[in-house]
């Protein structure tokens, strides 16, 4: 009881260090626009000429939406005559009044890297996950959590002899942009993002490439290696979230590989940081998300949500849930039968953890996933225990 007493009291002290932060001070108010009648190619090159992954829609200054990498990749029979108004989506509402978790939480719920700011309906400023994670630097109990503390395990890769088509269709069932890339020993040897597919399949010089990067059709029918980028930043698994931030804004990359002697552990991005941020956020119940679930399947939501909300009540018996998000991939295995892909992340007062499951029923699938993820949270607790156990042990021996 009195370790739950202090974790709060934690939980509530950080929060206040964090949204005391003025949204203001982290913004940019130079960004770049586009006018919603111009056309596609044009605002994915101007993206790609200005390093950004979205991109606001403005008509005098009137912010009508925000056209997306995300929103290009998604939609169908996007051809290169599309217009920015057509490709683009509602833009999230973040006020200058709005709190640093709360914007972390909608980060989290849209995926954008980064959002305009408005002040009526006007654009006053842009903020990033860039910008939002630069203040862990500042506050001591972020700075000093480990990179394995928070980065992504078992990581999905791919070889640098498939084909593109096969790091879209991951892409799309896990909801993530970057990708490692192995050699043929798994070792690794490149990274691969949504951004360098995109660009390479809407490029003016490659008018011949209509059509969007879809799953079930044939994108760009070349191999990874031809796309991927060679040189990689990656950071080991004991360094401090205070080094990688700040590898992340000197080498102007999201994501760092996790390794140790060679060998790839995982993964820690952007969004797993803005994950901890939102983490802290002021709620009465634990913050969930569930991405993915396609209109016909939303029947199911009120069962899936039971399930979640069970698997955390047992949960909560050996660690506090913060935060948990579910992305559902739905994809046609054998005939008109579909299959199920889930990919859980849980965060607790203790650290993230991960969890993949498919299978041809959604709520079995949410029932596993729970499972799994109670399973990862009580490993644990127990390698906890087992190292306060030889810490104690150890002092005995000094004595």
């Amino acid at each position: 009881m009195g370790d739950n007493i202090e974790a709060m009291k934690r939980k509530e002290l950080i929060r206040s260090q964090i949204d005391a932060v003025k949204l203001e001070d982290l913004m940019d108010d130079k960004f770049e626009t586009v006018d919603p009648e111009e056309v596609l190619t044009d605002v994915v090159a101007k993206l790609r000429a200005k390093d950004l992954h979205e991109i606001a829609v403005v008509e005098g200054k009137k912010l009508l939406g925000v056209v997306s990498y995300r929103s290009i990749i998604r939609r169908k029979n996007l051809v290169i005559g599309t217009k920015a108004r057509a490709a683009m989506d509602l833009a999230p509402q973040i006020s200058l009044e709005s709190s640093i978790t709360e914007v972390a939480e909608l980060f989290l719920s849209t995926g954008y890297r980064q959002m305009p700011v408005q002040k009526g309906n006007r654009i006053v400023g842009v903020i990033s996950r860039a910008g939002v994670v630069s203040i862990i630097p500042k506050i001591k109990e972020l700075k000093t959590i480990p990179v394995n503390s928070v980065m992504t395990e078992n990581v999905m890769t791919v070889t640098e002899e498939e084909p593109v088509k096969n790091a879209v269709d991951i892409m799309r069932r896990l909801d993530i942009r970057t990708i490692p890339v192995v050699d043929d020993t798994g070792r690794l040897s490149g990274i691969l993002g949504i951004r360098d597919i995109v660009n390479y399949n809407w490029n003016p010089k490659r008018r011949e490439t209509k059509g969007e990067l879809r799953g079930e059709s044939n994108p760009v029918d070349i191999k990874v290696r031809s796309l991927d980028r060679d040189v990689v930043h990656t950071v080991g698994p004991e360094e401090t979230l205070n080094t990688a931030v700040k590898l992340m804004a000197s080498k102007k990359v999201s994501a760092l590989p996790v390794v140790e002697d060679g060998r790839l552990l995982g993964i820690v991005t952007r969004y797993d940081m803005v994950e901890l941020l939102a983490s802290f956020g002021q709620r009465d119940m634990v913050y969930m998300q569930i991405t993915g679930l396609e209109e016909e399947d939303r029947f199911s939501l009120d069962m899936m949500e039971r399930e979640i909300q069970s698997g955390l009540a047992k949960i909560t018996k050996i660690a506090r849930p913060l935060l948990f998000t579910m992305h559902v991939a739905k994809y046609h295995s054998s005939g008109n039968r579909a299959k199920y892909s889930l990919n859980g992340r849980l965060v607790t007062e203790h650290g993230i953890f991960i969890g993949h499951i498919a299978d041809w029923s959604l709520i079995k699938a949410t029932i596993d996933l729970m499972s799994i993820l109670d399973e990862r949270v009580m490993q644990k607790k127990e390698e906890r225990v087992d190292k306060m156990k030889q810490s104690r042990s150890e002092v005995k021996k000094k004595r």
